[in-house]
This record gives structure tokens, sequence and C-alpha cells, in this order.
């Protein structure tokens, strides 16, 4: 999927959530996706809006990317972005199990949020630090499968499988469209979230 965030002969809209435990990359995710570039990023204060433009069959899609911050403190300000997303990648970090642990936590308050039947992807990051592996892909297999999800591998920082998972993304929101499983309104653009200042100092992190 090659794209762009020039919003030039868009035909459609899809809001999309990344959400998951602080540090387990979505912003990171995001960047190589937009900029093709790695870069250690400090953690999300409330949230972050992020549109990308790319080509799905003959048409071209916004993908509305909303980025969420993953403590615990912002947790009731993102759920309310979770509202009316058509898809959404649910993040967590394979060296770290309690990412893996709090994954129900999230995905309960976007079931809460998310328009019916929207397409979620579960997204095991840093795949490049496999020597360092605590979660195991027939773990994640298995919560996927339980929790009607599908799930891939990929590496922020190496661009391992980035691509292919909002490829993915993108193709399986269309496909529940023509479907009648979801809705969106085309041409429909939403406006990006417009969020307090804060001075508080957020360690980086290597995502």
């Amino acid at each position: 999927m090659s794209g762009s965030k020039s919003d030039v002969g868009i035909t459609q809209f899809f809001k999309i959530v990344v959400l998951g435990d602080s540090g387990v990359g979505k912003t990171a995710l995001i960047q190589r996706l937009t900029d093709n570039k790695f870069a250690e990023t400090s953690s999300t204060i409330g949230v972050q809006y992020q549109p990308y433009v790319c080509p799905l069959d003959d048409q071209k899609v916004q993908l509305q990317l909303w980025d969420t911050a993953g403590q615990e403190r912002y947790r009731s300000i993102s759920k309310a972005y979770f509202r009316n997303a058509v898809g959404a990648l649910l993040v967590y970090d394979i060296t770290v199990t309690t990412s893996f642990e709090n994954l129900a936590m999230w995905l309960e308050d976007l079931r809460q949020m998310c328009s019916p039947n929207a397409f979620i992807l579960l997204v095991g990051n840093k795949s490049d630090r496999e020597s360092e592996r605590e979660i195991s892909e027939n773990e994640a297999k298995d919560f996927a499968l339980r929790n009607r999800l599908e799930y891939i591998e990929a590496s922020a920082l190496s661009g391992d499988n980035v691509v292919k998972t909002f490829s993915r993304l993108a193709f399986m929101i269309s496909e529940k469209i023509k479907s009648g499983e979801i809705t969106t309104t085309p041409g429909k653009r939403r406006a990006p979230p417009e969020l307090e200042e804060t001075n508080e100092e957020i360690p980086k992190c290597r995502c």
C-alpha cells in the first residue's frame, strides 16, 4: 500500500483507533506508515490524530488514525474517541507480558464505543526483538480466536509487516462496508481532536 497525506480525490473516510498500553509502539507504527521512519517517541498525552491517504481498488480512502494514550489516567479521554470507529489496531508488545494481559480491558472499552462489527486487528509489535519475547505466537493466536480478531506481528523499528497491517485493516473495512456490516458516510471528514496543552514530562521509550 503506497499512500500519502494528500486528500485530493478521496471517496471514503475510515475512522480508525490505535490502542493498547503505553510503550507498546502505537505512535511508532503510525510514524513508520506515514513517514517511513523510526524514532524513539514520548508517550502520547490524550489523543493524537494522523490522516493517511491510500489507494484501495479503484478508490482513494483516508485512514483517520486516532493514536490514543496508554496510561490509565488518560483512559477516559481515550474512550471518548473510540465512538463510531469502523476499525482498530489493538497493539501489545511481544516482550512485555502485562501489555498482553491488559488487552481484554482495552478490547472491552473499544467494543463499548466503536461501531458494531468494526474490524479489529490484533498487532504484536516489536517482532524484531525475538530473543526477548515473552508472549508466544500461539498465545496471541488463541486470544485472537477467542475474541474474533485477526492477528499479525509487526515491527515499527524494522518496518516489517507495518504496511501489510494497515493494508489489511483498510481492505477488511471496505469489505464490511460492501457487505453492509458497517456503514460510513462517503466524503465525511472528522475534525482532529482539540487537546489541552500540557507540560508533563513523559519518558521516551524504545518502540
